[in-house]
């Protein structure tokens, strides 16, 4: 019976893999000679040691996580129009571990056009193995403006952490793979004023058939203002909020700094709040790259007893917001170590007020090794480590990093 149950579990995907194949052996058959066709191939394994009120504590064995996946991209484009689709498959495995939920790429999309197959209890043991269609645009192009219409990422903000004007969803700031942004459905009108200048209005649709989530619209101006300066303006109504933020970059004796701020008021007449960051970098000519960050989002969570509260509020669920408190400080340090291996470590500290009055910090390291193998491919090593309070006698959250075991992953990838 369980053989049966696991056939039916893969036909999905197996039904799937001959479309893809079929559909592939046709687009090659019709245009291999104006098609580009490119892959990326990734494999990455995980394994956790939780402590005492870490998440996982108690699970037989090491929790462990691995994942297999394949990407497919074809492009195209001549003087008037370009074209690029992204298929995604992937298997993952974990064990012990819950998986994580949805991007928020999910908010935007029309319609999933996804499969997945998954077997397991979801905590002790699951597997997955699925594929999504993770990006179908076509790109006209005019004299002063391009139309881009399907599934594409947007991608606005300037912070290296966070970007307080990436209402469309943005990366973790120790997400290990940044490669390809999850694309949305929509369509995005670019017109240029100048050399030096840009206005783009994004419309974005909502779930097919969900009438709780609104579609979604932002317009977004940048310019340059003098020689090593940036400007930048956005406004949007994004899954029922209204937003107006605004950016400024720029660079003084080597160091660059940059400040972003976005006003969300939401739905219902709720009091509105402002989410800002602050950042500075600087490049050494030893081949070393220094950030620091400071994030301030009212939203976030000031107070121990709040973080639960925190995190079941709908951008947090929706995964629209990224961190649980409100101030946090992000550093980086980025090192060319020889020109085939370079090293980095990134620390995000917070610290809430206790029930006693006292403060409480919490801390989250990264520590990164990559080594280049030549041929487009690369191995990564990497450690994270949370302090800070575990998890309190029913489960509760106590800190923003301390609940998180320590966690070592292995990544190799390589495009093709």
């Amino acid at each position: 019976m369980h053989a049966a149950a696991s056939r039916l579990q893969s036909e999905p995907v197996r039904r799937w893999r001959q479309a893809l194949l079929a559909t592939l052996l046709g687009l090659v058959g019709g245009a291999a000679s104006a098609v580009d066709w490119t892959g990326r191939i990734s494999l990455l394994g995980g394994a956790s040691h939780p402590s005492s009120g870490d998440a996982g504590n108690g699970v037989a064995g090491t929790p462990t996580a691995d994942q297999q996946s394949l990407r497919l991209m074809a492009q195209d484009q001549d003087e008037s129009a370009e074209w690029s689709v992204h298929v995604k498959t992937s298997r993952q495995n974990t064990r012990g571990l819950v998986g994580s939920g949805a991007h928020a790429s999910a908010l935007f999309r029309w319609r999933t056009l996804a499969d997945e197959s998954r077997s397991g209890d979801g905590v002790s043991r699951a597997t997955s193995i699925g594929w999504e269609l993770d990006r179908a645009v076509y790109k006209l192009r005019f004299d002063q403006a391009t139309l881009a219409l399907g599934r594409q990422p947007v991608d606005f903000g300037s912070g290296r952490f966070w970007q307080p004007l990436n209402v469309f969803g943005a990366f973790a700031p120790t997400d290990l793979d940044t490669d390809f942004k999850p694309g949305i459905d929509g369509a995005v009108l670019t017109v240029y004023p100048s050399a030096f200048s840009s206005l783009s209005a994004v419309v974005a649709l909502a779930p097919y058939g969900q009438s709780a989530i609104d579609h979604s619209a932002a317009l977004h101006y940048q310019r340059q203002v003098g020689e090593t300066s940036q400007l930048a303006l956005l406004a949007s109504h994004v899954v029922g909020q209204r937003q107006f933020g605004a950016s400024f970059e720029s660079d003084w004796r080597g160091v660059g700094w940059r400040i972003e701020g976005l006003h969300t008021r939401p739905e219902g007449g709720r009091p509105g709040s402002l989410f800002w960051i602050l950042g500075v970098d600087y490049q050494f000519d030893i081949g070393t790259l220094v950030a620091l960050e400071w994030h301030d989002d009212a939203r976030g969570a000031t107070r121990e007893a709040a973080l639960p509260t925190v995190a079941a509020t709908r951008p947090m669920v929706l995964g629209l917001q990224q961190q649980m408190a409100r101030r946090v400080l992000g550093l980086s340090v980025q090192k060319d170590l020889t020109p085939l291996w370079n090293a980095s470590y990134t620390v995000l500290a917070t610290s809430l007020r206790a029930a006693d009055g006292g403060r409480s910090p919490s801390l989250l390291h990264q520590i990164s090794l990559l080594r280049s193998l030549g041929n487009e491919s690369d191995l990564l090593l990497a450690l994270s480590i949370g302090t800070g309070k575990g998890l309190g006698p029913t489960g509760a959250l106590r800190s923003s990093f301390g609940h998180l075991p320590a966690t070592l992953t292995v990544r190799w990838r390589m495009y093709f």
